[in-house]
């Protein structure tokens, strides 16, 4: 793996333009609906060249843990330390909140994903069958939980 510079920084209202990279049109909408939510959510991007090319959201939930998801890195940009990056970036924005632990879901489907975050010192804790608009069903995965002190 190369790392390859990219900065990671809280998402801005413009950068939202360039998130049809990262999925459907229907995910743009919900991205732009988690933007407008600031106080529960946090994205944050990579971007390269002022172009957005990786994201990942942080929820502040309720309890002890944070949960990141919709984690996503332009496909010709992966396998350079972005995602890498990205999911530290996410832990410190828990941190910062207060929080013991992040969470995240992985897809069965996602495998490399999923050795990045063991990688990282994530533990797989529960089965889940994933389920949001546009996702196959079933759509198995794992939650994945790591402590951040």
């Amino acid at each position: 793996m190369t790392a390859e510079k990219a900065a990671i920084r809280r998402c801005e209202e413009q950068d939202l333009d360039h998130f049809g990279a990262f999925g459907s049109e229907r995910h743009v909408e919900y991205c732009r609906e988690e933007f407008t939510r600031a106080d529960r959510v946090r994205i944050l991007v990579a971007v390269a060249d002022d172009i957005p090319v990786g994201k990942a959201h942080v929820h502040f939930d309720p309890g002890d843990a944070a949960t990141i998801e919709a984690v996503a890195v332009v496909r010709e940009r992966q396998r350079r330390g972005i995602g890498t990056a990205l999911i530290r970036s996410a832990e410190a924005v828990a941190a910062e909140h207060g929080y013991e632990a992040v969470q995240l879901g992985v897809e069965d489907s996602n495998p490399d994903a999923r050795r990045l975050y063991e990688r990282l010192g994530y533990r797989s804790v529960a089965r889940m069958d994933f389920q949001y608009e546009g996702a196959p069903s079933p759509n198995p995965g794992v939650m994945m939980r790591k402590a951040l002190a």
